[in-house]
């Protein structure tokens, strides 16, 4: 059970703070989703691709694998969706990854990312 005295006095930072947790805690189904999408390039190697989706969305090898191959064949793969905010996070730690070190005498560019929002 939660307990607020309402005597105490809270700063606007913390009260900033409070509702912004309680804004994340409480939010319905019929918010708005977000979905990250890699857009499929001819540079960056399979290897490398599949290396950034598994770290920066802690996925398996497998669906790695998996997700970089949906974007090869069909041009793109969603490979997460939930909060605006989380969603544009994700993608620029992947483009933070920058590219494929090996295939840069190649032309290779960062990964190719968006963020769309969900229908």
């Amino acid at each position: 059970m939660l307990y607020f005295d309402r005597n105490k006095n809270f700063d606007l930072l913390s009260k900033a703070i409070i509702d912004k947790e309680l804004k994340d805690l409480f939010q319905t189904e019929k918010s708005k989703k977000y979905a990250v999408i890699l857009h499929n390039d001819r540079f960056n190697s399979v290897e490398y691709v599949t290396k950034v989706i598994k770290d920066v969305f802690n996925y398996s090898m497998s669906k790695s694998i998996w997700l970089m191959l949906k974007a090869h064949f069909t041009g793109k793969s969603t490979l997460w969706i939930g909060s605006q905010k989380k969603a544009e996070e994700k993608k620029n730690k992947m483009i933070s990854y920058g590219p494929d070190p090996g295939m840069v005498h190649r032309g290779a560019q960062p990964l190719q990312v968006t963020v769309e929002q969900c229908e």
